[in-house]
C-alpha cells in the first residue's frame, strides 16, 4: 500500500521569514453583527440542512487528487467490511462477498457486493462516477526561477476555468515514484514480469505554497471586458519571491518529505488550499473544489455502503465503478474507454459459483444497468437565459436525470423510466436536464460505458452552480437525495 504523506502547514513556515501577525484592530474587534430578521437564525458551520453533508465535506477536503480520492474510499470501504482482491489472482468469489479492486495506476477503484445469483442471468448493477477535476499539473521540469520569483509551470488537465485560479493560495498534492536500486544504484527488475521495481508515495503537503497572481486592472484596462488568459504563460504558480529555484527545489523538497530532484517519476497537482464549507446563512449549500464529480463518488460509495445495511446477501450483484481522466475523455489505461471494468466484470461473472459451464460470462453485460452519476448544472439566478426553462434543475430540489438525442448523455425512454422507479421507492424527487438547443452539450462517462459493455445505462447527478471553478457549489440536501437514489438503485428499491 503506498504511503500517504500528509504535511502541515508548520513543515514549510521555515522556507521564507514572513511578517508577524498584526494584533486584532480594536476597531473590528468592537463591532457588533447586526439583528437578523425575526425567525432566522445564522448558520454556524458545520450545522444546516443534510444527514450527510458535513461527513461529505470532510471526504471531500481529503480527497485532493485521484489517488486520495481512492484512498479514502478505500478506508470507506474497510470500515463497512469489504477487503481487498488483487488483480494478479483469480477472482473466485462467494455469495456475499464485499471487496474492492484497485487499478495499478492507483487512480481507479471497483467494489463489488457479490450476488447469490450468476450475474449472467442477474446481471449487474452499477454506479459509475470519476475521480478526477479539472486542475493544473506539474510540467515535467516544473521549477523556474523568473523576474525575481521561482515558480512552478504547469499544464491544465480538463475545461478548466482558468481565471479561477487567479490570488488563491495553492496547495500541492498527488504521487510520486522512485525506482528501487541495489547497493550500486542499480535498478532492479521483477525477475518474473522483467519490469522495473518502482515504489509509490502520496504526497500532500497541506499549505499556501504558492500563489497565481492576476495582472493590475491599471496595467490592463480591457481585461473585464476581454480578459484571456493565456495558459502557457499566465497560470504558472509564484512560490517565492526570494528563493532561486535551487532554493525552491530544496523547500518543496523538505515541505513533502522527498528529494523532489532525485524523482524518478511524478504525477503532482497543484490544488486549492481552502476546505469544503457549508455556506448561505441556513448553511443550505456547499461550497468547494473538485464537487465535480467526488460529489458523485461519495453517494455512490454511501448507497453502495448503505444497500449493504440493508439487504447483506442480496440475489443480484452491485458494483461501484469510480475511474480516472474522465475530464480528459477516458482514453487511458485505467478510464471509462479502457478495458478495465469490462474485463474485471468478466472475470467475475466467469468465476461466481453459480455461472454454469452452459452460460457465457458477457451475458452478464447485457443483462446489466448502469447508473452513470456526474453533476448537473443548476439554474443560475444571475444567467436564467444559459437554460432551457422547461429543463432548469433547482439545487436542494432533488436529482437530476440528463438527457440528448445526440448522445453525449447515454439515458433513453427505457431507461428514463427505470430512474423514475428507482427514486419513487426511495422517494427522492426527481428532476429534468436537457440542453439549449442552441447550445453545445458537455459529456459523461455514460455514453462510453454504455458501448464499452452494451449495457443499459442512465445519466443522472446533483445540480450545482460553477462546474470546473476551483470553488463549486451544490446543495446539502442533493447529498442524501444522492446516496438514497444510489441505495435505491443497487438494492432494488430497498
Amino acid at each position: 500500500e503506498p504511503k500517504v504523506m500528509r504535511t502541515k502547514e508548520s513543515a514549510v513556515a521555515k522556507t521564507a521569514p514572513g511578517p508577524k501577525q498584526a494584533p486584532a484592530s480594536p476597531v473590528s474587534a468592537a463591532m457588533h453583527t447586526p439583528a437578523l430578521p425575526a425567525g432566522v437564525e445564522l448558520a454556524r458551520a458545520p450545522t444546516g440542512p443534510g444527514r450527510l453533508a458535513d461527513d461529505y465535506i470532510a471526504f471531500l477536503g481529503d480527497s485532493v487528487t485521484p489517488f486520495h480520492a481512492v484512498a479514502n474510499v478505500v478506508a470507506r470501504f474497510a470500515a463497512a467490511g469489504f477487503h481487498e482482491r488483487r488483480l494478479d489472482a483469480a477472482l473466485a468469489t462467494k455469495a456475499g462477498e464485499r471487496f474492492w479492486v484497485i487499478h495499478p495506476d492507483g487512480k481507479t477503484i471497483l467494489a463489488f457486493v457479490v450476488g447469490t445469483k450468476s450475474p449472467v442471468l442477474s446481471g449487474y448493477t452499477l454506479v459509475g462516477a470519476h475521480t478526477d477535476s479539472p486542475d493544473l499539473r506539474l510540467r515535467l521540469n516544473p521549477v523556474e526561477s523568473v523576474a525575481g520569483t521561482a515558480l512552478l509551470t504547469t499544464q491544465l488537465h480538463g475545461g478548466l476555468i482558468r481565471r479561477a485560479w487567479l490570488d488563491r493560495p495553492l496547495a500541492l498534492a498527488g504521487a510520486v515514484w522512485q525506482v528501487v536500486r541495489d547497493a550500486r544504484g542499480k535498478p532492479r527488475f521483477h525477475p518474473h514480469s522483467g519490469q522495473p521495481v518502482v515504489t509509490r508515495k502520496l504526497v500532500h503537503v497541506d499549505a499556501p505554497l504558492a500563489v497565481i497572481p492576476d495582472l493590475a486592472i491599471h496595467l490592463d484596462r480591457e481585461k473585464n471586458d476581454v480578459g484571456a488568459i493565456d495558459p502557457q504563460t499566465m497560470l504558472n504558480a509564484v512560490c517565492s519571491g526570494l528563493l532561486d529555484s535551487e532554493g525552491l527545489t530544496r523547500a518543496l523538497s523538505d515541505a513533502a518529505g522527498v528529494a523532489l530532484d532525485e524523482l524518478d517519476g511524478f504525477d503532482l497537482h497543484l490544488v486549492p488550499y481552502a476546505r469544503p464549507m457549508r455556506t448561505g446563512i441556513d448553511g443550505s449549500m456547499i461550497t468547494g473544489p473538485r464537487q465535480d464529480d467526488l460529489a458523485m463518488v461519495y453517494a455512490g460509495m454511501q448507497g453502495l455502503i448503505e444497500s449493504v445495511e440493508r439487504d447483506p446477501r442480496p440475489l443480484h450483484t452491485r458494483v461501484a465503478a469510480f475511474f480516472d481522466a474522465e475530464e480528459t475523455g477516458s482514453q487511458t489505461a485505467s478510464g471509462a474507454g479502457s478495458d478495465f471494468l469490462r474485463s474485471v466484470l468478466l472475470r467475475v461473472a466467469r468465476r461466481h459459483p453459480a455461472t454454469s459451464a452452459a452460460h457465457d460470462p458477457e451475458q452478464a453485460l447485457l443483462a446489466s444497468v448502469v447508473l452513470s452519476a456526474d453533476m448537473a448544472h443548476a439554474l443560475h439566478p444571475n444567467f436564467q437565459d444559459v437554460h432551457d426553462k422547461a429543463h432548469a434543475p433547482l439545487m436542494n430540489r432533488g436529482m437530476v436525470v440528463k438527457v440528448n438525442t445526440n448522445d453525449r448523455y447515454a439515458t433513453t425512454g427505457e431507461t428514463t423510466a427505470l430512474i423514475r422507479a428507482v427514486c419513487d421507492a426511495a422517494q427522492v424527487p426527481l428532476q429534468a436536464f436537457v440542453v439549449k438547443q442552441n447550445m453545445g452539450c458537455g459529456s459523461t462517462i455514460g455514453p462510453i460505458t454504455a458501448a464499452r459493455l452494451g449495457a443499459r445505462t442512465i445519466d443522472v447527478g446533483a445540480p450545482m452552480w460553477a462546474m470546473h471553478s476551483t470553488s463549486e457549489t451544490t446543495g446539502a440536501l442533493d447529498m442524501d437525495w444522492a446516496a438514497a437514489m444510489m441505495r435505491s438503485f443497487l438494492a432494488g428499491g430497498k
